[in-house]
């Protein structure tokens, strides 16, 4: 793999010297990787060696990036991540200058982990490698936050991506989460009054964080992260709205809900919120759940 990589980099440069030193690859392996004869597990393996080859174009890089995530949409090639042992190489990744590696990188966590409690495990295994190296689920929340000097927007959005998906329905993972002081994103990020589509992957990530045990220390935090009052703020209706974003409206009053089902206690100032959004959301009741919006008004009712 490696003689074909430097062979088609010598192609592509024009290099005489390069092209003669880098010689004829093996024609087996050109039918295998042009014709598709490989098998899964070997693609994986070979789009992941361009990805990590130093003399790769960042063009071949994201091509190959591509391929690989769209084999691993596959839950058991997901699996094979662990298996084959490219956890570790796909993390490192994270470290990269190159914003667009680094957003591959995130989809590719998340694609991995969605719907799926084997590969949501072998991340948080190597998420977190030695007491030197630093946690990359806190890599996933720094970038989630947006906070990082001269960040692409379009990291911050797989960064959520990845977390939603490596969080849902598996407490070890709201765990470290927590621990990693995460909670902070959801408030920061809901305040963005111009980004529709952060403030959808955010409240996505919220409903993830609540699709485990929901008890009274969760509550809490919710409650101290400001993460209600920025879910108040976001359905609270202003005249000629020029982003009114029904999803987001929507998704919203139903992580009150659920928050409501669970017994989350409203304060003051929540409450007076809540008054103030029942009496909004009339204007756009036929476009949201009408069961939603009854369950929040029994709360002042």
């Amino acid at each position: 793999m490696d003689k074909l990589l430097k062979w088609s980099i010598a192609n592509q440069t024009g290099d005489a010297a390069a092209k003669e030193k880098a010689g004829t690859p093996d024609p087996e392996l050109l039918a295998q990787l042009f014709g598709n004869q490989a098998d899964e597990p070997t693609l994986m393996k070979q789009n992941l060696s361009v990805i990590l080859h130093p003399e790769a174009d960042l063009d071949n890089k994201l091509t190959a990036f591509d391929n690989f995530e769209m084999l691993i949409e596959n839950l058991d090639n997901a699996n094979n991540i662990q298996n084959m042992g490219m956890w570790g190489s796909l993390l490192d990744i994270l470290d990269e200058e190159e914003s667009q590696l680094v957003s591959f990188a995130c989809s590719v966590i998340g694609t991995a982990a969605q719907n799926n409690k084997d590969s949501q495990d072998s991340f948080l295994k190597n998420a977190e490698t030695d007491e030197k190296s630093e946690n990359k689920m806190g890599k996933l929340i720094e970038f989630a936050s947006g906070l990082s000097k001269g960040q692409d927007k379009q990291v911050q959005l797989k960064a959520l991506y990845a977390l939603s998906n490596v969080i849902r329905h598996n407490e070890d993972a709201y765990k470290m989460f927590d621990e990693l002081n995460g909670w902070g994103i959801i408030s920061g990020n809901l305040k963005n009054e111009n980004d529709n589509k952060l403030k959808l992957r955010t409240l996505s990530l919220l409903n993830a964080l609540l699709s485990t045990n929901v008890d009274q220390e969760k509550l809490t935090k919710i409650h101290d992260s400001k993460a209600v009052k920025s879910l108040l703020n976001l359905i609270d209706l202003k005249e000629e709205d020029e982003n009114l974003n029904i999803s987001c409206i929507d998704m919203s009053l139903n992580l009150l809900v659920t928050l409501i089902r669970n017994k989350y206690q409203f304060d003051d100032i929540e409450m007076e919120l809540i008054m103030n959004d029942v009496k909004s959301l009339q204007n756009v009741k036929d476009q949201i759940n009408e069961d939603d919006l009854q369950v929040l008004k029994s709360v002042v009712s």
